[in-house]
């Protein structure tokens, strides 16, 4: 083995992201962080902010109060009212390590762990990042995807000898459709979604809402794709036998599966299927933001500040 001293070592420059020791120093008292959320809400000089009860584009910072007063109807509004931070009890340090864990991290980070990191109980750990999840669902129906988009279905849980068999079928798993856009080749972005069923109907309903109509469609041989397809797709179908010669045709959903799986079973162990959603969207998110490794934090904390708390009864109920 070579040393890392090696000159003729190939060297790799690391991503430029934020370290440890970074977040520390800029993040490691409250009111750093509500300025840095202030910032990426309204920008440096609230010229983004919008009075939530008239609508006025003006308005001034109350530094001692730390909330900002309209102009014109003198209401005055909190950096975090209306969003994921909304009448949180843990200070916002804590929010900003569990963005960083999950922004980071391509594994993402489990609610044990994070509880032990941040000294919260395990309830609060898990409802922390439940709420994120949701923030990165919501940013990532945003993302339509359109041009040549390969679609599949894997299973989620359980095991192969649960059943003896594996992929259409399989018992004790929850179907998830998959779908991957190219570009000359290459993946540019993923949109995954659990399936109630593995039929045409249901993989229909998550075409229409995560790819564009007019877009290409290229599957597999299996025929319910047909009915996918009169949604007002054009299609191509290859059929592929299954096993070693489908991931020959299909590299990139392949890749992207076998990375979903190894998040979940390997930080998470398990996934139930009223929250699989959740952890779909964390790593279509992070998939999705992969050339802006060094912005990811942002991301994360502005697809949070653009979206509305969930409570813990809406989370455990599955309510929207």
């Amino acid at each position: 083995m070579m040393p890392d001293h090696c000159p003729n070592r190939r060297q790799r420059p690391l991503p430029k992201i934020l370290t440890v020791v970074e977040f520390a120093h800029r993040f490691g008292e409250e009111a750093a962080c509500l300025e840095h959320l202030r910032n990426i809400r309204w920008g440096p000089g609230l010229e983004r902010f919008a009075c939530p009860h008239c609508g006025h584009g003006r308005g001034w910072w109350l530094a001692r109060r730390q909330l900002v007063e309209c102009r014109d109807c003198h209401h005055q509004t909190s950096v975090t009212a209306g969003t994921v931070f909304h009448r949180q009890r843990s200070p916002l340090w804590k929010w900003f390590w569990a963005v960083y864990q999950l922004a980071q991290d391509k594994k993402g980070v489990a609610a044990l762990e994070l509880a032990k990191q941040i000294g919260v109980c395990y309830g609060t750990a898990w409802l922390m990042l439940h709420k994120l999840r949701r923030a990165m669902r919501r940013a990532n129906q945003a993302a339509i995807l359109e041009g040549l988009v390969e679609v599949d279905e894997t299973y989620v849980g359980g095991s192969a000898e649960d059943s003896g068999t594996t992929g259409r079928g399989s018992a004790n798993k929850t179907p998830v459709a998959i779908a991957v856009e190219l570009d000359q080749g290459r993946p540019r972005r993923v949109a995954l979604r659990r399936l109630e069923r593995v039929d045409g109907h249901c993989l229909r309903r998550f075409a229409r809402a995560a790819i564009r109509r007019g877009s290409t469609l290229r599957t597999d041989g299996w025929g319910s794709y047909r009915r996918v397809v009169e949604a007002g797709y054009e299609h191509e179908a290859i059929v592929t036998g299954g096993g070693q010669k489908a991931i020959v045709r299909f590299p990139w959903l392949h890749t992207f599966v076998g990375n979903l799986k190894r998040m979940i079973l390997g930080t998470y162990h398990r996934a139930s299927p009223k929250h699989l959603d959740g952890y779909l969207a964390e790593f279509a998110f992070r998939a999705n933001h992969r050339w802006q490794e060094a912005n990811l934090f942002d991301c994360l904390l502005r697809a949070a500040a653009n979206s509305k708390a969930v409570t813990y009864r809406q989370l455990v109920t599955g309510a929207s």
